[in-house]
């Protein structure tokens, strides 16, 4: 007779971030469920707990499903992984799955769990709070669960009372070797597209203020070269064809020319690419030809400022004409490489930027990132805003606005500048937004009739990118109904990406536009909105609207043109 699992149910989540790109592979590697679940293994813990992974089919649905899914997987907890684009939403689907299972114990870890958060405690959302590294922390954690305790960890926050007691001791920190899966573990495999993530360094030797990765391990751990080989062999087994390291700092390694020489033997055929983040300044002739024969592909490298005073004031080692040289061996030898320059760093002019950007892109091969700075809770420049005069978002992104040496309006000239520079934009704008063909529209697609006051958008779709199609005989004289579903659509799912398509039988008058258009604007920002620079006001980018004209149904080329340039002009 088949045994019974009576272990209870952890259900590790992690939401992706969305974009407009409808073309776009959706990544969204679940590297943190892959450790935790090994460390549960290690400790024992998964005689007690069973580890179940929300797999890929979450990350293509609404909040209404993942939170129906989740309530059927009947967990025990809720580990969610947050990040800077997926904090909102996740404690939005948490909140909902308190309200209707509320024995379900709920636990966040990642980047974007700091001690001072803006929101994340305010909320009351999670039960458990976990800042830094989780894999030695968490089975701790459990265990304490099942003995109805709390852990002593300085890392670790729970819920009582009402409040977040976090603890007193310091929590163990490892060598890389202990925490990470093994070798042949059976998460450690590619993805359906051939992908896979390796982690041979944590931490990071640099300081730099605006990021927190010197903070959440203040000691630069890293595998042995043969353990790295070893892992890299049996991904390339499991049909792997391009691995991407994760490290800070992949030239940090102790013994970096000597992984560099195991990894050309071990890829002699040169049918696995690699990806890595370097630090430029340290890149000699050598190290080029050595990153070139065991075929790294593609490389980033943070320039962040070509003035070596803003570089000094965020605390940012080496010095730019390093950094350039450094670029110029990697280019040299045919890697691509993307650059890092940031934008509203303190002490950072405009025209920083634009030197830094235009002599970026002279590099051969070379594709430039405009970073704007963002305050990301736990850093220490966040914690220095108000002494070094910089204004920033509330929420998601918390990208910094303004700062005394750089103007809002400084901000988007450099956004402009960038864009043009490269000939790119940084979003995936919509090719069309008027015609019988719209490429850009996402695959799900609902259809409504404003003819019927009571069709309900809830009933129609699942998808977390979802084209809306309106059609009627009469929209403009049925836009009250419009404008209504487009708020109700907003409301019940606002932190998807939605597409509200008007099928018009004929030319409508372009105040119907307008008018859905004030609608959107009313709407609280998503967090795409709140990523892009833009004018004054909020910008449209993560619900947009189209006209789908009927296919045989000739419309005058007028009045095309003007709704054409109307959302074109609407929408970044």
């Amino acid at each position: 007779m088949a045994r019974f699992d009576t272990r209870k149910r952890v259900l590790f989540l992690q939401l992706p971030l969305l974009d407009n790109d409808a073309r776009a592979v959706r990544e969204n590697q679940r590297l943190a469920a892959a450790y935790l679940t090994a460390a549960m293994e290690r400790s024992g813990e998964t005689r007690h707990y069973r580890p179940v992974i929300a797999g890929p089919a979450f990350d293509e649905l609404d909040n209404g499903h993942v939170i129906n899914r989740i309530l059927r997987a009947d967990p025990y907890a809720v580990a969610a992984t947050l990040y800077v684009w997926n904090v909102e939403r996740t404690l939005n689907v948490l909140r909902a799955v308190r309200r209707q299972r509320p024995e379900t114990v709920l636990m966040v870890g990642g980047p974007e769990v700091a001690r001072p958060h803006p929101f994340l405690f305010r909320s009351a959302v999670p039960d458990i709070a976990v800042c830094g590294e989780g894999e030695p922390v968490f089975p701790l954690v459990l265990r304490a669960l099942r003995r109805g305790r709390r852990t002593d960890l300085a890392t670790v926050a729970w819920r009582a009372a009402g409040r977040y007691v976090w603890g007193r001791l310091p929590p163990p920190e490892p060598p890389l070797a202990d925490l990470l899966p093994p070798p042949a573990h059976r998460l450690s495999r590619p993805d359906e597209n051939g992908v896979a993530y390796l982690e041979s360094v944590r931490g990071c030797p640099a300081r730099c203020t605006f990021c927190r990765y010197d903070q959440q391990r203040r000691r630069v751990s890293s595998l042995p070269v043969a353990d790295v080989v070893n892992r890299i062999r049996i991904l390339r087994r499991r049909g792997a064809r391009e691995i991407r390291f994760i490290d800070p700092t992949f030239n940090a390694h102790p013994r970096f020319p000597e992984l560099l020489r195991a990894m050309a033997r071990v890829n002699a055929d040169r049918r696995l690419r690699f990806f890595a983040e370097l630090r430029a300044d340290t890149v000699t002739g050598s190290m080029a030809d050595r990153l070139a024969a065991a075929n790294v592909r593609e490389v980033e490298v943070g320039l962040q400022s070509g003035d070596p005073a803003v570089l000094r004031a965020v605390r940012r080692p080496g010095r730019p004409e390093r950094v350039f040289a450094g670029i110029e061996q990697l280019a040299a030898r045919g890697l691509r490489t993307t650059l890092d320059l940031m934008c509203g760093l303190p002490r950072q002019t405009l025209s920083d930027v634009r030197r830094s950007a235009a002599r970026l892109a002279r590099v051969r091969g070379a594709r430039v990132q405009l970073l704007h700075t963002l305050l990301i809770p736990g850093t220490q420049l966040r914690a220095a805003r108000a002494r070094l005069g910089l204004s920033s978002q509330s929420r998601p992104p918390y990208r910094v606005r303004s700062s005394p040496t750089m103007s809002e309006q400084d901000m988007r000239h450099a956004e402009r500048f960038v864009t043009g520079l490269l000939g790119r934009q940084f979003d995936a704008p919509a090719r069309r937004f008027v015609g019988a063909r719209l490429p850009d529209l996402f695959p799900e697609r609902v259809r409504l009739t404003l003819d019927r006051p009571s069709a309900a958008v809830a009933h129609g779709g699942r998808a977390n990118r979802r084209a809306l199609l309106l059609q009627g005989r009469d929209l403009f004289g049925r836009r009250a109904a419009a404008c209504s579903i487009l708020r109700r659509a907003v409301r019940a799912e606002p932190d998807m990406l939605w597409q509200f398509v008007l099928c018009p039988v004929w030319e409508e008058p372009l105040d119907l536009l307008d008018a859905l258009l004030q609608v959107l604007d009313d709407c609280p920002a998503h967090f795409l909105d709140r990523w892009h620079v833009a004018g004054p006001g909020t910008p449209r980018v993560a619900r947009r609207i189209f006209v789908l004209l009927r296919r045989g149904r000739r419309f005058d080329p007028g009045w095309c043109a003007a709704a054409e340039n109307l959302l074109s002009a609407a929408f970044v």
